[in-house]
């Protein structure tokens, strides 16, 4: 009696391995099939992770520039407000420039709590570089905008002819940036931000007389050497508690009447528009993404829902081996659980070569600041993005499997025979 149970289980074993392995060779023997489900849930998969990726890399660049703009307006001469704002932003690099004597005056306006100097130069191709770097001036005593952004990488003191480093400028092994036929040592180098200061350099004031002789020397001159050592770009204001940015604006054009021709850029409106802009891009991502999905899912239901009377016969003839409908379902569910985690595995790959190799060249075609998102949230979205692609592979089977639990199903098999 004992040997009969356990070749009885031994059979029983044998016969619900064998079934196991069907699932696997019946998505191999039936290529046409498999691929066409395959190709639905990899495009599924790579419509979600990428549309996922594409919008947290965006947030997460729109909450690094808003972390980066501390200032409450940008005094900027006449006619250069655009140039400016394309800084802020991801633009392309420029020089413009007013003089020191006026950034004085402009100072002197009521309700300006902090104020900060920049000179702002647009440099030639670099050797660091594919594109032409933004030279940035600043006075790291008075400045309140890129020194708490330099601190957590940099506490010591930038010296006359050293420089900073933004993320995509390529440093090159002996801690140095070729601008202008010289080497200019660079002493950190910063984290990114997902704007255009990822492009940038950073000097300080007393280091632009000594860029603008080296630009001579090579090309053409950036700025009359008379104005080397007393251009300014913008002056930055933090304005003081009851202040408007607007209001003191029209402070400081009271002061003189040649002011009023100065532009005024507000860096919380320069916000607010990028994320308007932001939030439109999010929305038709979003709108897409659904609309893939909903068509994938049809296709999914429709090719499953098919398969059932083309495999009448394999069913019937699994069910005269002796399998039960729980073991078909079982076959199903496999199969479909298969399909959907190599589709995931397919889409999160064609989506991950699309975006992670190109981040800088989506950043700048897209006009927006862009942020490769941290990698634990990259995974925890590629993780998603298979449990959701093996979600729907075995819900699509689930139709398949309602016809089999059916009790005229016997009878539908029965035809197959």
């Amino acid at each position: 009696m004992t040997d009969r149970t356990t070749v009885y289980h031994s059979f029983q074993r044998s016969r619900r391995r064998t079934l196991r392995a069907l699932a696997a060779r019946n998505l191999v023997g039936r290529p046409m099939r498999t691929g066409a489900l395959l190709a639905v849930v990899t495009i599924l998969a790579l419509a979600f992770f990428g549309g996922t990726m594409l919008t947290m890399n965006l947030n997460t660049g729109m909450a690094s520039m808003e972390r980066r703009l501390g200032a409450d307006l940008m005094v900027v001469p006449q006619n250069t407000a655009q140039k400016a704002e394309a800084l802020l932003t991801d633009g392309n690099p420029s020089t413009f420039y007013f003089t020191k004597d006026i950034a004085d005056e402009v100072k002197k306006a009521d309700g300006i709590e902090q104020a900060s100097e920049q000179t702002y130069i647009a440099s030639l191709a670099a050797e660091c570089c594919a594109e032409k770097l933004q030279i940035i001036g600043y006075d790291p005593s008075t400045d309140f905008v890129i020194e708490p952004w330099v601190a957590s990488q940099f506490d010591g003191t930038l010296e006359d002819g050293q420089m900073i480093a933004g993320a995509n400028v390529n440093v090159s092994t002996d801690g140095t940036v070729e601008l202008y036929g010289h080497k200019w040592p660079v002493v950190a180098q910063l984290a990114s931000t997902g704007t255009s200061l990822d492009n940038s350099v950073f000097i300080n004031l007393d280091t632009v007389p000594q860029m603008v002789e080296a630009s001579a020397k090579v090309a053409k001159r950036v700025m009359p050497a008379e104005y080397a050592d007393k251009a300014v770009s913008t002056v930055l204001i933090k304005v003081s508690e009851g202040y408007s940015a607007e209001t003191v604006s029209e402070n400081i054009k009271r002061l003189d009447s040649r002011f009023s021709d100065l532009g005024y850029v507000y860096p919380g409106g320069v916000t607010a528009t990028t994320k308007t802009a932001l939030n439109a891009l999010v929305a038709y991502l979003t709108v897409f993404v659904a609309a893939i999905w909903m068509m994938g899912i049809i296709v999914l239901l429709a090719v499953f829902a098919a398969s059932v009377n083309e495999r009448k016969r394999e069913f019937a003839s699994l069910r005269i081996l002796g399998a039960t409908r729980g073991m078909l379902a079982g076959i199903l569910l496999r199969e479909s659980a298969l399909i959907g985690l190599i589709g995931g595995v397919f889409g999160v790959g064609l989506a991950s070569l699309a975006i992670f190799p190109f981040s800088a060249l989506i950043g700048k075609q897209l006009q927006l600041p862009y942020l490769q998102a941290s990698v634990p949230a990259v995974l925890a979205i590629m993780a998603l993005t298979l449990v959701c692609s093996v979600a729907i592979g075995v819900a699509g089977s689930l139709a398949v499997l309602v016809r089999i639990g059916r009790p005229e199903a016997y009878l539908t098999l029965r035809e197959g025979e």
